[in-house]
């Protein structure tokens, strides 16, 4: 992962980035519980928010993978399909593993 590259696209410096990506993962856990909570009670509308703002966090970040996965699942709790959607949001609990393990 280049974040030195990540960083110059948002116009920062690297170690900037690096800080803004740790905060990130360090709302990431709570996040990310909110989401399997919601989705535990089958709660469209919190899946639905939960979901945007990870997509949020990860994609202001230029990670737009993560935010694809958040965005998927987002879109389709606002439809109101819930079911399948615990793989996604697996999913996106490894790749900001991922992430998290590329900060070290």
């Amino acid at each position: 992962m280049d974040f030195a590259q990540l960083a110059a696209n948002l116009g920062l410096e690297e170690d900037e980035f690096i800080e803004l990506v740790e905060l990130l993962l360090s709302t990431a856990p709570n996040d990310l519980g909110n989401l399997r909570a919601a989705l535990e009670n089958d709660d469209v509308g919190a899946v639905a928010g939960a979901a945007h703002t990870i997509k949020g966090a990860t994609g202001n970040l230029g990670f737009a993978d993560l935010a694809a996965i958040a965005g998927e699942i987002e879109d389709q709790a606002r439809m109101g399909l819930l079911e399948g959607l615990n793989a996604r949001v697996e999913a996106l609990a490894r790749g900001l593993d991922d992430l998290a393990a590329a900060c070290e």
